[in-house]
C-alpha cells in the first residue's frame, strides 16, 4: 500500500516484477539507473486510470526523451538542424511554460560545426600547393597538345576558320575529357578520403592493411561536387587559353614565332619572380625577430594555423623562378666549355638547351617545384612525426610511467592504535618503532615478472630548495637508479651538450653525492663542475638537507621543464639516505609494444604493487595521431607527395614524346648529315639527363634549404610542454629516395621510347622541303 502523506491517501499496489539494467551505458537511460532505486514504475495507462485520479498533484515532473538516428547528419545540414532545434524549443516553451531542454546534441554539434569549418579551411589552404601543381601540370599538357596542333590551327585560320570555331573544337574536347575526369575523380576522391581516415603518420603503410574497424565512411557532399566542378572549370580554362593564343596565328605568323622566341615569359618580362622574393624573405625576417609565426589568432596549434606553411612554399616557388632565369646563362657557359672538348654529342645537347630554353621552362619548373615542395613537406611531416614521439616520451619519461605508493607504516600504526582504543594503552612505545622505516616497498625487480616488461627503474621526483647568497630557489630533483635508468629512459644527446646518457650516469657513479644540475642554474649562480651544493629535499611532507658535488650540466632531462625552475638529477639511494628512509617513487618501464599497457598494469597490481596512476607513452601518441586535424593534414601531405611525384613523371614522359614529334625535321637533318642512331640516342638522352639532373638538384636544394630555414619556427603551442624538447629538423631522404627512384625509372623509360622512335624514323619522311604539319 502506498501512503500519500499530504492527505493520508492510501493506494493499494501489487508488485509484479523486479528490474535491473542490462547495460548501464545504453543510450536508453536518460538518467543514471541509480536515480530510480527509490521509485516505482507503472504503465502510462495504469497511472492515468488509477494513480492520477487519487492524487491532487499527480504530475511533478514530465520528461520527454527520444532517441534519433544521427547517422544522416552531414556538415552541410548542421546549421539547419540547430535552427530546427531552436524552433522546437521555442514552440514547446510557448505551449508549456517552464519547459527546458536538458539533454540534446546542440552543444556537441556546435563544437562539431566549428571544428569542421576550421578543418575545412585548414585542408583547403594546405591543398593550395598541390592544386597549383595539378593546374600547372594540366596547363603544361594542354600547351603541348595545342602546340602540336598549332600548324593545323594555323591552316584553319588561313582558310577562314574563326577563333570562336577553334575554341569550340577545344571546348568540346575539354568537356568530354572533363566529364570523364569528373566521374573518375569523384570516385577516386572517396577512396582517397577513406585512406586519409586511416592515416596516422606521413606515408603510413598501415593504411593499405586496415581491417575496416572504425573506418571513416566518406560521403560525397554537394560541397565536394562543387569543388570538383570548379576544378573542371579551371582545367578547361587551362586548355582554352593556349588554344586562344594559337588561334591568333596564321601560317606566316606561326612560322615567324617558331623561328625564334618572340617574347620571354610574362613573369620574366615584368620581373615578377624577383618581386615574389619579397614576401618570403620578409616572413623569414619577421621569424628571426619574433621566433615564431603568429597568424590566424596566435598560432597555438600548427595544425590550426595553415598560413604557417605558405611562407616557405612561396619561398621555394619564387627561388625556383629566379633559378630558371639564370638557367640559360649556366647552360650557355657549359656549352662554351663543351666547345673545347672533343666529340659532338655533348656540344649538341648543351647548345640545344641553351638556344631553346623556353621549350624546357615548363617541364623544368614543374620538376623543380615538385621536388622542392615534396622535400619541404616530407621533411616537415617527418619532423612533426618524430617530434610528437619525442614530446610525449619527454613528458612520460619511458614507455610506461607508474606512480606507485608503498605501505605507510606510520599510518598503519595510527589506525591500529585507533582500533584498539582504550583496550591497549602502552606507556612506552614498542621496541624498534623508532628504527622502523616510514615506507615499505616491494623490490622493483619484481616488475620484470610481469609479461611484457623488459626493464624497470625507480625514479623519485621530489622538491629541492637551494639557498645561495641568501636567495632561495625552488626546483625539482630526480633521484634515479643509474644502472637501470639508462635501460628505460627516453633521452637525446642534445639534452646535455651531445653527451650520451651512459656518460651522464657514469658521472653519478663516481661518487654517491654527485649531482647533475640544469645549466641555467649553474650560470645564474656562477657555479662550476666540482663545486659543493647543499639542497633541502622534500618528500611526502618530510624535509632534510643533503650535500652534493656538482658533476655536470644539463640543458634538458625527461619530465623536467626549465620554464618551471631549476632541476637536478642525483642518485636515488643518496636522496633516501638523506631523508632517513625510502620514500614513494615512480617506476619507469620499458615494455613490449605487443603487450597492451592495461595488461601490464593489471599484472603489476596482481603482484601487490599499489599503482596509483599510469602514463602510457604509446597510447598518448596514438591518441594524438588520431586527431582529425592531424589525420587530415598528414593524409593530405601524403597524397600530395605521391600525386606530385606521379604527375611530374607523367609530365616528363609526355614532354619527351611530344618534344620528339615537334623536332622531327631537326632530328631528321641530324641523321641526314651523318649522326648515327647511337649518337642520336645519346643526344636525346643527354637532354633528358641534364633537365632531370637540374630539376632534381634545384628542387632538392630549395626544399632542404627551406626545411632548415623555416621548420624550426613551426614549433608553436601553448605552455612549456609544447616547445620542449626543441625540433630536430629531419630531412626526409628516405621518402625522397622514392621520388628519385621514380625519376630514374622515368628517365630509363623515356630514353627507351626515344631510342625506339629514332630507330623507326625514316630520314626521307622526316626531312621535308616545305611545310611540316
Amino acid at each position: 500500500t502506498l501512503f500519500v502523506a499530504s492527505d493520508n491517501t492510501r493506494l493499494p499496489l501489487q508488485i509484479v516484477g523486479v528490474w535491473q539494467p542490462r547495460d548501464r551505458t545504453d543510450p536508453f537511460w536518460f538518467y543514471q539507473p541509480d536515480a530510480f532505486t527509490e521509485m516505482l514504475f507503472t504503465s502510462e495507462g495504469q497511472f492515468t486510470q488509477q494513480v492520477a485520479p487519487v492524487l491532487a498533484d499527480a504530475v511533478s515532473t514530465a520528461v520527454w526523451y527520444q532517441l534519433y538516428d544521427g547517422g544522416r547528419i552531414r556538415p552541410a545540414s548542421v546549421n539547419d538542424f540547430l535552427q530546427n532545434v531552436t524552433i522546437v524549443e521555442a514552440r514547446a516553451t510557448a505551449l508549456l511554460d517552464g519547459t527546458t531542454l536538458d539533454a540534446s546534441p546542440v552543444s556537441a554539434l556546435q563544437n562539431y560545426g566549428r571544428s569542421n569549418n576550421l578543418l575545412t579551411l585548414t585542408l583547403t589552404i594546405f591543398s593550395i600547393p598541390l592544386i597549383g601543381i595539378i593546374l600547372y601540370f594540366i596547363s603544361l599538357i594542354a600547351n603541348m597538345v595545342v602546340a602540336r596542333g598549332a600548324s593545323e590551327i594555323a591552316v584553319w585560320r588561313s582558310r577562314g576558320t574563326t577563333r570562336g570555331q577553334v575554341l569550340g573544337v577545344y571546348l568540346l574536347e575539354g568537356l568530354l575529357v572533363g566529364g570523364l575526369g569528373l566521374a573518375g575523380g569523384l570516385w577516386l576522391a572517396l577512396q582517397i578520403a577513406r585512406l586519409m581516415g586511416r592515416t596516422r603518420t606521413f606515408l603510413d603503410p598501415a593504411i593499405l592493411s586496415a581491417n575496416g574497424a572504425g573506418e571513416l565512411t566518406p560521403v560525397l557532399s554537394g560541397t565536394a561536387v562543387s569543388y570538383a566542378l570548379i576544378g573542371v572549370g579551371l582545367a578547361l580554362l587551362a586548355l582554352l587559353i593556349p588554344a586562344l593564343l594559337a588561334a591568333a596565328h596564321t601560317i606566316v605568323t606561326m612560322r615567324w614565332q617558331q623561328a625564334r622566341s618572340l617574347l620571354a615569359p610574362v613573369w620574366q618580362r615584368y620581373f615578377l619572380d624577383v618581386l615574389l622574393l619579397v614576401p618570403p624573405f620578409y616572413g623569414w625576417y619577421q621569424l628571426e625577430r619574433q621566433g615564431t609565426i603568429s597568424l590566424l589568432g596566435g598560432g597555438r596549434d600548427p595544425f590550426a594555423n595553415p598560413l604557417l606553411f605558405l611562407v616557405p612554399i612561396l619561398f621555394c616557388f619564387s627561388l625556383a623562378l629566379v633559378a630558371l632565369r639564370l638557367f640559360p646563362l649556366l647552360i650557355g657557359g657549359l656549352a662554351w666549355l663543351a666547345e673545347k672538348l672533343p666529340g659532338t654529342t655533348l656540344l649538341l645537347t648543351l647548345r640545344q638547351l641553351a638556344r631553346a630554353t623556353a621549350q624546357y621552362t615548363g617541364p623544368l619548373l614543374l620538376l623543380s617545384l615538385t621536388l622542392s615542395l615534396a622535400s619541404f613537406t616530407a621533411s616537415m611531416a617527418v619532423t612533426f612525426d618524430d617530434h610528437l614521439t619525442d614530446q610525449i616520451y619527454y613528458q612520460t619519461g619511458a614507455d610506461l610511467n607508474l606512480a606507485e605508493l608503498g605501505e605507510d607504516t606510520e599510518q598503519d600504526n595510527q589506525q591500529q592504535q585507533g582500533a584498539l582504543g582504550e583496550l591497549t594503552q602502552p606507556t612506552t612505545p614498542p621496541s624498534g618503532d623508532e628504527d622502523e622505516p616510514r615506507w615499505l616497498f616491494l623490490p622493483v625487480s619484481d616488475h620484470l615478472l610481469v609479461d611484457g616488461v623488459q626493464a624497470a627503474a625507480r625514479v623519485g621526483e621530489y622538491t629541492a630548495v637551494s639557498s645561495i647568497g641568501g636567495r632561495q630557489q625552488s626546483g625539482r630533483i630526480l633521484g634515479v637508479d643509474r644502472v637501470d635508468f639508462a635501460q628505460v629512459a627516453f633521452y637525446r644527446p642534445d639534452f646535455a651538450g651531445n653527451e650520451a646518457l651512459g656518460g651522464l650516469m657514469n658521472r653519478l657513479a663516481v661518487q654517491r653525492d654527485h649531482i647533475l644540475v640544469s645549466r641555467d642554474y649553474l650560470l645564474r649562480n656562477s657555479l662550476q663542475v666540482g663545486d659543493p651544493l647543499r639542497l633541502t629535499i622534500g618528500a611526502a611532507g618530510e624535509f632534510a638537507e643533503a650535500e652534493f658535488t656538482i658533476a655536470g650540466p644539463l640543458d634538458l632531462f625527461p619530465t623536467q621543464y626549465p620554464q618551471d625552475g631549476p632541476f637536478f638529477v642525483a642518485n636515488l639511494d643518496h636522496l633516501h639516505e638523506a631523508l632517513g628512509g625510502t620514500y614513494p617513487y615512480n617506476v619507469w618501464l620499458q615494455t613490449d609494444s605487443a603487450v597492451p599497457s592495461s595488461e601490464i598494469i593489471d599484472g603489476t597490481r596482481q603482484l601487490g604493487f599499489a599503482v596509483i596512476t599510469a602514463q602510457d607513452a604509446r597510447d598518448r601518441i596514438l591518441q594524438e595521431q588520431t586527431r582529425p586535424e592531424r589525420q587530415g593534414l598528414f593524409g593530405l601531405l601524403s597524397v600530395g607527395f605521391l600525386a606530385a611525384a606521379v604527375l611530374t613523371v607523367l609530365g616528363f614522359l609526355v614532354y619527351a614524346v611530344v618534344s620528339f614529334r615537334q623536332r622531327t625535321i631537326q632530328l631528321g637533318m641530324l641523321r641526314a648529315i651523318g649522326l648515327s642512331v647511337g649518337q642520336m640516342a645519346a643526344y636525346l638522352a643527354g637532354e633528358q639527363a641534364v633537365l632531370i639532373a637540374a630539376g632534381v638538384g634545384l628542387g632538392t636544394g630549395l626544399g632542404v634549404w627551406a626545411s632548415r630555414l623555416f621548420i624550426p619556427f613551426l614549433q608553436v603551442g601553448e605552455g612549456s610542454t609544447a616547445v620542449t624538447p626543441p625540433f630536430i629538423v629531419q630531412i626526409a631522404w628516405e621518402q625522397l629516395g622514392t621520388i628519385y627512384a621514380l625519376f630514374a625509372a622515368m628517365f630509363i623509360i623515356a630514353v627507351l621510347v626515344l631510342i625506339a622512335l629514332v630507330a623507326r624514323m625514316r630520314i626521307f619522311e622526316a626531312v621535308k622541303l616545305g611545310e611540316a604539319v
